[in-house]
């Protein structure tokens, strides 16, 4: 495994990027984590591919830059980030792409918008969350709000065993190896003890409302080919979405939203079978 840093261009930041397997042949596979996630949550799967995998760090998660003072994470942002990443990894040729949750969105969008890019795409629970319109003032009310008031972090966690055990209690099936990892990798040093690297103003409400028609317009521009998969015990919405994509396959995997945590061998084994058919 390696670390490198990708400039998103001249206005841009430095997004950090986790590489498997860089020097095997064959298609690079860009992975997208879901929200305040990383790319190390990633290990398990990737260490199962054969071919080269790289996952990113979003902006203001991980080791990634943070927006400066006065900025806020607007979606197209992310995407904007992606387009980078890609040209900077695959610039003559396609890449595969997996996105997760947030990152299944941010895919979507991007090989929509840009389907001459994309190879073959996995969307792991990544069709988007509920559509969320409906609560477009009250958003637009507390994101002002916010903005007034400042989003932070609460208190410090007192080491990095403390922080290695919020994560398992959000997610039993890390190992507690695998949760310290985590944590060193999405924490750092303030006075009192350990704080979250992802930018508190990510606990901040985002102005603009999830809207289905808007990724559906998207998902009708995708050429590539698509596994769709879900996890059995997941209550995440909208697989139904599946059917606005010209040509998807969909798979249901023992697990719940976190599948690259609850079934990493059998995630692995799908998403070999879809972008390396025999």
């Amino acid at each position: 495994m390696i670390e490198r840093t990708i400039r998103t261009g001249p206005h841009g930041l430095d997004l950090a990027v986790v590489g498997w397997n860089t020097d095997a042949p064959g298609v690079p596979l860009l992975v997208l984590h879901g929200f305040l996630e990383q790319a190390l949550a990633w290990d398990e799967v990737a260490r199962r591919l054969p071919m080269p995998v790289w996952a990113v760090d979003h902006r203001g998660h991980g080791r990634s830059a943070h927006v400066g003072e006065g900025g806020w994470y607007h979606f197209w942002d992310y995407v904007g980030d992606v387009d980078a990443v890609a040209d900077a990894l695959s610039p003559d040729a396609p890449l595969d792409v997996l996105g997760h949750s947030m990152g299944g969105t941010l895919a979507c969008l991007f090989a929509g918008a840009r389907p001459a890019r994309v190879r073959r795409l996995v969307l792991v629970e990544g069709l988007g969350p509920p559509d969320d319109t409906a609560t477009m003032v009250d958003r637009a009310r507390r994101f002002l709000d916010q903005r007034r008031a400042g989003v932070r972090h609460g208190p410090p966690m007192a080491d990095l065993e403390a922080a290695a055990e919020r994560l398992r209690r959000a997610n039993r099936a890390l190992s507690p190896q695998a949760a310290l990892d985590l944590a060193s990798r999405q924490t750092r040093e303030v006075r009192g003890g350990l704080q979250w690297a992802w930018d508190a103003r990510h606990r901040g409400r985002a102005p603009r409302p999830f809207d289905e028609r808007h990724l559906e317009v998207f998902l009708r521009e995708i050429t590539a080919p698509v596994l769709a998969i879900r996890g059995s015990r997941s209550g995440y919405p909208a697989f139904e979405r599946a059917e606005h994509l010209q040509d998807v396959r969909t798979r249901v995997l023992e697990a719940g939203h976190l599948v690259h945590h609850d079934a990493p061998a059998d995630l692995a084994d799908a998403v070999r079978t879809h972008v390396m058919p025999e």
